[in-house]
């Protein structure tokens, strides 16, 4: 089952981002969706999937917290910059994790 944030970020291009995300969760194929992750690796901070990979009932149930969703992968990284320049300008640091539980 997949895990969503409880306020995630939604991309200005979405239509209809409500049935985009229970089309997701119910591993529906939605296309040009971007999911943004918490990434599991430690060397990174945060993951952009595409939505068609989460069809997969085995990706669905190791996938990451989802912090957020965008229209196409240029959308998806503009959402990444702007939550780590939201994190860095409002605490000083890169610590995106602690800063998205306190939020």
């Amino acid at each position: 089952m997949l895990k969503w944030m409880k306020d995630y970020y939604i991309g200005d291009d979405i239509k209809n981002p409500t049935r985009a995300r229970a089309r997701i969760t119910a591993g529906k194929f939605v296309p040009d969706i971007y999911v943004v992750t918490l990434s599991d690796n430690p060397g990174n901070i945060l993951e952009i999937l595409p939505s068609s990979m989460l069809v997969q009932r085995g990706a669905r149930a190791i996938c990451p917290l989802i912090i957020g969703m965008a229209k196409g992968k240029d959308g998806a990284i503009r959402m990444v910059q702007d939550v780590i320049e939201q994190v860095y300008t409002e605490t000083g640091d890169f610590k995106i994790k602690e800063y998205l539980k306190n939020r």
